[in-house]
Formats: structure tokens, sequence, C-alpha cells
């Protein structure tokens, strides 16, 4: 693993409450425990500078105790034709991994999106995408199972489980394909049996008295090849899709949840789902993203359909999958509940078996800002919830908004509820979400954003969450980073083994010279130390032992300098109730042109104003071994210091 410079971290973090104010740890405060371990990072694969593709990594804990880690490796994630699943085994709690092993590999198509779990009968189970013709349309979620016996470490001697044969999981969210309506009659609109198209109703035939139909519950759908062929479409799928993006922008706009970034940040997420991104030069479409709402409600009812109109391919092809699943016990049985996304149609649905991967099952619609690549948790109160990255259609790259949402379920997943904006949980890609033994919530993402415009996120750092009250409350500690912007930790998953420990795992992407080299990255925080690392905390002081000023209800505080001065910090590091000298301590300013931050010793550092008549510079300070965070602003003006 490469050793950051410790010169060079620019992060922002946003933080519930300040911890500036937290007393300096003096000499006669009890010592922390001794022996702490911190943070233990490795590679579970050896560089790669060849595969452009090596990503997507999930891990589990076998029976044994061992683990097991898959991930994808190839020339492409959609479009390559040797892309296969890769794993690797670890006997010592991730310490040390074997050689990488071929898992599964569908001759001349791309495997991807591995996801293990094992269930509460010790079966082993793999989920995973095949991608057909090269585009998101076109995966197809399959899953392979091993049973006790056929795969712990002895057993296969550290190599591949023996696996079941793959089975797909058919889709076809919604209802029958039973065509338009034969007409109203007894009460009820009539359908056919069987057809090739989806349930609708021809506008035409609808009558306030004689054939009344509740217009504010289906959406009016224009063929996209024939603007005389519009239908009520009635399918339950595309009815859930319509009303709960009703319900979403209702919220949105009496909420303004987006507009914690800036006033009006709502109203553009609101205009991206409603009417789209378009920037016209003369007669060109410079950029054009479509509306999500409108095109997804018609690619999930067959309108765009050039073969065979009014027949949705997107709901039967294009479901992926992210994040592993859930088992939970619902009408006596225990349900294992799965979450698939679509970048097609940018939302989500969970399919889910009662009987053991016999028969699968569909939930409606899960919708927000572009909801995809959920992760699932179960309250205390048997409420599921899932909480979901913001995508755009066909994913394209860049975010429809930082936030993630959460939509809860109460009936197994089968349904699930109008999605909000979470204030806190921000995200640039994949994230997990696990549970400790003792209830609290780890989440694993991309929490960091930057002090641009929009506070958008990115991939070079990697924060490891606690929540004490399910969610609403967050804590961060840093698990990497990288302030040059040239190592980015991508997709991170979390697992909790039984022992209490977290696992983090995720892509890994690093520059040797001029040469991107790529692995899949582990961390592994020790049960009884997960407490002690949140609990950390690093306090400032400068001059005679001042500590950094703090304002009444700011997140951070603040240091007034003068340009073309500086002030000399002490950083002082408090783990476990006791001060610490061991942690690795770094620092950075995320705005360099207005202030820098220069290394004098281990825990003392100078901050120079420059020569700028007005601006701010956020430092941050961080210990790369336990993962504590401090942030403070420094504000240059043009007079005195204070």
């Amino acid at each position: 693993m490469k050793k950051l410079r410790r010169m060079s971290i620019a992060l922002s973090l946003v933080l519930t409450g300040s911890i500036l104010s937290t007393a300096i740890a003096s000499p006669a405060q009890a010592q922390p425990s001794p022996g702490l371990q911190g943070i233990y990072r490795t590679n579970m694969s050896p560089d790669d500078a060849v595969n452009s593709s090596v990503h997507g990594s999930t891990m589990v804990e076998l029976s044994d105790n061992t683990l097991f880690t898959v991930w994808f490796s190839g020339d492409g994630e959609r479009d390559g034709n040797n892309t296969k699943l890769v794993g690797a085994r670890s006997s010592d709690g991730g310490r040390t991994w074997t050689t990488p092993f071929t898992v599964y590999d569908t001759l001349d198509f791309p495997d991807n999106n591995p996801v293990l779990y094992v269930d509460h009968q010790a079966r082993l189970w793999l989920f995973y995408n095949v991608i057909y013709n090269g585009q998101w349309v076109s995966a197809q979620t399959k899953y392979m199972y091993a049973d006790p016996g056929n795969y712990e470490y002895a057993a296969r001697n550290g190599g591949n489980p023996k696996w079941h044969y793959p089975a797909p999981i058919y889709m076809n969210a919604g209802d029958a394909m039973v065509g338009l309506s034969s007409g109203y009659s007894g009460g009820n609109w009539a359908y056919k049996v069987k057809g090739s198209e989806i349930k609708s109703v021809d506008p035409s035939k609808v009558n306030a008295t004689t054939a009344p139909l509740d217009t504010t519950k289906y959406p009016l759908v224009t063929s996209w090849y024939n603007p005389n062929d519009k239908r009520y479409v009635t399918d339950s799928f595309v009815a859930s899709m319509k009303q709960k993006y009703d319900q979403y922008l209702v919220y949105l706009n009496a909420q303004k949840p987006y507009d914690d970034v800036y006033t009006g940040r709502t109203q553009e997420v609101i205009d991206m789902l409603n009417t789209g991104l378009y920037t016209v030069s003369g007669a060109t479409y410079t950029k054009y993203e479509p509306p999500i709402i409108k095109n997804s409600i018609e690619r999930a009812s067959g309108a765009d359909n050039d073969l065979n109109t009014w027949n949705p391919m997107y709901r039967k092809l294009g479901w992926q999958t992210k994040n592993k699943p859930i088992e939970v016990q619902y009408g006596g049985k225990t349900r294992l509940i799965l979450p698939l996304y679509s970048d097609s149609l940018a939302l989500s649905i969970c399919v889910y078996t009662d009987d053991h991967g016999e028969t699968w099952q569909m939930s409606d619609a899960i919708v927000g800002s572009g909801a995809i690549q959920g992760t699932l948790v179960q309250l205390q109160n048997g409420t599921i919830r899932g909480y979901f990255r913001s995508g755009k259609l066909d994913g394209k790259n860049g975010r429809l908004a930082w936030h993630t949402t959460y939509s809860d379920s109460t009936d197994g997943g089968a349904t699930w509820s109008v999605a909000k904006v979470d204030p806190y949980l921000k995200n640039d890609g994949g994230f997990e979400i696990s549970k400790l033994p003792n209830g609290d919530w780890l989440a694993a993402t991309n929490q960091e954003t930057k002090r641009d415009a929009t506070q958008s996120g990115h991939r070079s750092s990697m924060d490891l969450l606690l929540s004490k009250d399910e969610g609403q409350t967050w804590k961060s500690i840093m698990i990497k980073n990288d302030p040059a912007f040239k190592e980015t930790y991508e997709y991170p998953s979390v697992v909790v083994d039984r022992s209490g420990n977290a696992l983090v795992n995720y892509s890994y992407y690093y520059y040797i010279g001029s040469v991107k080299n790529k692995a899949i990255g582990y961390a592994r925080i020790e049960a009884p130390e997960i407490t002690k690392l949140f609990g950390s905390v690093i306090s400032a002081t400068y001059g005679a032992g001042t500590p950094v000023p703090t304002v009444s209800g700011a997140t951070y505080g603040s240091l007034n300098l003068s340009k073309n001065t500086n002030a000399q910090l002490t950083f002082t590091l408090n783990v476990d109730g006791g001060t610490v000298n061991d942690g690795d301590l770094v620092w950075s300013s995320d705005t360099t042109s207005v202030a820098t931050v220069a290394t004098v010793n281990g825990s003392t550092a100078t901050v120079s104003a420059l020569n700028v008549n007005s601006g701010t510079a956020l430092i941050t300070v961080i210990s790369q071994k336990y993962g504590t965070i401090y942030k403070f602003f420094v504000n240059v003006t043009p007079g005195s210091p204070g």
C-alpha cells in the first residue's frame, strides 16, 4: 500500500455538530487501552495494470470462520469479452489472501456485480449479472449456491466452492402481459388471459359515467412510433411508478431537502426529473439528459419498443445486483430479500423468496432521485429500510444529486414507501450498510464532498460511518483518502463477522509512475476498538494554548489570519479516554491559493495565509491510524489575525 504524503490531504466532511469544543486531554487523564491496533489495511488482490476493470467486490464470512471475496475482472464492465468473476480466500482474518482464482466465467460475455451471502441454513449464495449485448439494458441476474461441505476452506483447499449450476431469476415486474382492455363490464375493465402487450386502456373508451377510470392513478403514455397510439397504462408496476413519483414531487416541493446545498438546488433536481437537462448551441444539443420520470415510465410501458410496441423489455432485462440480501421473518417463514436496480429505468425493486430460491417474487417500484444500488437494513420495529444512491438514465456518469434517498417496507419487502432524502448520508458511487451485533449500523461510503457549488462527491476518500440511532445521526472515521485526487476508493462494502469485527472491501485504483493500477482493497477494525475509534477526537490550539475558536451554530471552528501571516497549531488526539501520540496525523488545505499547512513535527503544523485580501481555506486533519477527522476554516483578511 502506498503511504500518503503528509502534506496532501484535501477532504470535505459534513459532520453533525462540532467536535471543536471537546476538552483537550491533559497528562492527568487516563491513558488509552494499550495495544490499540487501529485500522488494518491491505490488498486482497495483486496490482493489475492490464485489465481495465477490477471492480465490484463482495465479501462474506463462511461457517468455518474464514473469509471469501469475489469481484469481477477483465477488459470491460458491460462490454468486455473476457470479464469474469474472480475470488480469493483468507484463513487469518484478512491479513493474507490466496492467489486469485476464477469463480465463474460465461464464455464471451461479461459477468459482473457479484454478491455473496450465507443464509440461516448456512447455504452460500452468489448472485451476479451477465451482460448479453454490451449494454446495461441487457443484464440478466443469475445465482449459484453451494451447500455446507462444498465451500469451506479446508474442503476446497482454499479454492473455488463447488457450485450448483447457475440459474437465472426470470424478471417480469408488474402484471402479466394481458394487453389492451376489451372494454368495461360489470364494474371492471376486462382483459385477455394472456397477450403480448402491457395491461392498458384505450383513452377513447373511458367515460366518467359508463366506463370510469381514475386517470390520476395511471399514466397516459404515447407510443414513440405512432403519436396517435395513446394508452392509460393500468399495469400495477407502472402505476406504482406514476403514483410514487407524483407523491415524491409533492414532498420535494414542500420540504426542499436539497436546498441545504444552496437555495434552488431542489428545484434543479425536480427539473431533472420532470423536464431533463439540455444545452442548445444553435441547432445542436451540446448536452442532453432526458427527463427521468417521463422516459422511465415510457420504457417500463414498452412505448419505446420499435419491434413490438407496448411489450417492455426493460421490465424483463436490465436488472442488476449490487449489495447483499437480508433475511427477515415474515408470514411465519424466513424470507430472503435481494435488492436489484435498473440503469435503464433509474429505479430499484426487490426480489424475494420464501422457499429457498425455488420461486421469486418482485416488489413494486422504488423511485426517487434516480434510486439505484440499494442496501437493505432492518429496523428494530421490523420495518425494512433501503438506502439508494442517485443515478441517471442508462447509467450515465454524473449524479442527479449527491444525497442518498431511503424508502421503507412494512410488508416484508413487497411494497415500498415514497422515498425521502437523507440529510446526511452522501455518496458518489456504490455503498453498503451492515449491522453490528449490538444493533448499531455501519455504512461504508464515499461520504466526502467538495466545497464547490453543488457539493459534488468524489471517490478519492472513503469513510466508515456509525449510527447508534438507526440512521438518525452518524459519526465518521476515515478509512482511506488521497487529497491529490490521484487515488480512488470505489464501491466500498462493509460486512460484520460473527465476532463483531468490521470488514471493508473496495476497488482501489492508483498510479505507479504513469501507469494506472487496480486492486481490491481491504480494511479491518477489531470489534473492541470500533466504539473507541468512533469516539476519538482531535483538538487544536495555537499561540499560548488558545483553542481554535468556535462559532455558535457553525459546523467547524474558524481561525482568522491576516494575509502574509502564519500561526503554529498543535493538535491533540484523544482515543479511548487518553491522549495518544501514535495517530499518524496528516493535514492539508483544500485551497492552497489562500492558505497552506506545513509540518513542524508529528503533532504540530504551521498554517500560513498567503498574499490575498480575502478567502477561506478548509484545513483537514486526519489520524491515518485511527481514522479520526478534524476540520476548521482559515479566513484570510487584510486586517489583524484573531
